[in-house]
């Protein structure tokens, strides 16, 4: 593939390597898929919502990463653990919790890389940094939390 993926590159990836997720098309440039992933202890039902950027956008990896949500069983915050209530999530508005599951500043993510290739396996690996964390109250998962740019509000 040359270029920046369309979100029908995107569809395509994501159906085929993770055919239990379900898409939604939801214009010529977004969709979102829900699915579910066991990283070790539990299944988890998570959302992915992603909109493809155009060629001549200013590519920035924060503002244009996915959005990624866990739908059930809920998060569980902790009152007492040197990472936060919740480590690596960005707040909304509305008290949802969407996952910080990279450093934009590491380049480990990129518009130009398919979703079903990173993003998804990028969600494995934050739950079950989430269940040791909810067992030991550390995370494991190491990495930065940065901070949403303040033009973008508190979700990615």
């Amino acid at each position: 593939m040359i270029g920046l993926p369309t979100i029908k590159d995107q569809l395509a990836a994501m159906a085929s390597r993770w055919p239990a997720f379900a898409a939604r098309r939801l214009d010529d440039r977004t969709a979102a898929w829900r699915g579910p992933l066991r990283p070790l202890m539990r299944t988890y039902e998570v959302r992915i919502v992603y909109r493809a950027p155009l060629i001549f956008e200013r590519i920035d990896a924060m503002r244009m990463q996915p959005d990624v949500t866990v739908l059930s069983p809920r998060l569980k915050p902790m009152a007492r653990s040197a990472e936060g209530k919740l480590p690596h999530v960005y707040w909304g508005d509305d008290g949802s919790a969407s996952l910080c599951l990279f450093d934009p500043d590491t380049r480990e993510w990129s518009p130009a890389d398919l979703l079903a290739d990173t993003t998804v396996l990028f969600t494995i690996d934050w739950l079950t940094c989430y269940e040791g964390w909810r067992a030991t109250g550390e995370w494991t998962g190491g990495g930065r939390h940065p901070s949403p740019p303040a033009s973008e509000g508190a979700t990615p």
